[in-house]
């Protein structure tokens, strides 16, 4: 990237920790003196501090796949696209978390105005879609379907595993131009200590089929001779009467700010992430950076981040309750030095100071 030049950022699909990917960037790039403006959904409103919201070009309210498709079909939202881009032609546009319908009008009004598009990709292709469950499952297809029509306008396109790196060959085997390895990077809000007491065995919702929340009740059935505290921190209701356990804390908000997220992790012993795909995991990134081991499946991309033995403990997919017991008891019996590595880990290779070590690449 040429120094001095302008650049958009954003994610038109409202998921949290997006923000602190686009804002991770846009940081590091106006310290470099780039002129940095964000394009968010409106959901991110409440997430940003006044600086951002001023540099920011809010577009449409996509939060679901409901909420996609309006956003997708309300012409309003292309024509500010269109004005915007007239007006001010930025020099690159990089964009995270793919919007069916959003990001592929930007791509093509960024083709016709000789603008560099960049796609952060994180699901290239799910090979095993049965395992998302519900309405999910069958929408994979669709969302695919969209992301390739993207995919084959963009100029670059950012992958952060050597899983996802393997799925994009898969899927996009005549895809001829720039792909390049980033991980992902986040804004450091870890860096000051709380010194609060680790209490928790943390589990980080909704508690969807793909990330097995079956694991985690059992988890906590069969320790309850260790008198241990267990917490579920989700965004969504959880209804079902299974998860009333007389030593499990349910953290339910809608809206969950990046400080409640990080008070609750900073209180945590470990985070639990028993998933049965995953090709990368921002919650794995989020607990190092508050010095939070995991208790994790050893699935998709999860062993390139997570050290077993060192950040984490890993454990194959399919394992007994003893063997998750096991690597419970193994970070009980380590966690001030595997706390240390964790957040170490997250300085050396995720905080976005790191952005600085790619940006030749782009």
């Amino acid at each position: 990237m040429e120094r001095g030049s302008s650049i958009w950022i954003g994610s038109f699909q409202f998921s949290p920790i997006y923000k602190s990917h686009c804002c991770a960037l846009g940081n590091q790039l106006e310290k470099l003196g780039f002129s940095v403006r964000y394009l968010f959904s409106k959901e991110y409103d409440w997430m940003l501090t006044d600086h951002q919201k001023k540099n920011t070009i809010f577009i449409g309210n996509s939060t679901d796949i409901l909420s996609a498709i309006r956003d997708g079909f309300d012409l309003r939202n292309v024509a500010i696209l269109r004005e915007k881009i007239i007006s001010e032609r930025p020099d690159y546009i990089y964009m995270y978390n793919f919007h069916p319908f959003l990001n592929y009008y930007l791509a093509k009004l960024a083709q016709r105005n000789k603008i560099k598009y960049i796609y952060h990709m994180q699901e290239p292709y799910a090979e095993n879609k049965k395992i998302y469950g519900g309405a999910s499952q069958y929408w994979l297809h669709t969302f695919e379907f969209f992301q390739e029509k993207l995919v084959n306008n963009v100029n670059t396109v950012v992958l952060s595993s050597n899983v996802a790196r393997n799925l994009f060959k898969k899927r996009y085997k005549k895809f001829k131009r720039n792909v390049i390895f980033i991980p992902l990077m986040y804004e450091d809000l870890g860096h000051n200590d709380r010194n609060e007491k680790r209490r928790y065995i943390t589990f980080i919702g909704p508690p969807v089929p793909s990330k097995s929340p079956e694991t985690f009740l059992k988890i906590i059935d069969n320790t309850q001779d260790l008198d241990l505290d267990y917490l579920l921190i989700t965004r969504k209701p959880v209804r079902d009467k299974k998860y009333i356990k007389k030593n499990l804390e349910i953290y339910f908000k809608e809206r969950i700010s990046d400080y409640e997220i990080g008070d609750n992790l900073s209180r945590s012993i470990m985070t639990i992430a028993p998933y049965k795909v995953s090709t990368q995991s921002s919650v794995i990134l989020t607990s190092f950076m508050y010095g939070t081991p995991v208790l994790s499946t050893n699935v998709g991309g999860i062993s390139e981040v997570a050290s077993h033995g060192k950040t984490g403990y890993l454990v194959n997919l399919g394992s007994s309750v003893s063997e998750w017991i096991a690597g419970l008891k193994f970070i009980l019996s380590n966690q001030t030095i595997m706390s240390q590595n964790c957040r170490q880990e997250f300085i050396n290779n995720f905080s976005e100071a790191n952005w600085k070590n790619y940006l030749d690449y782009l």
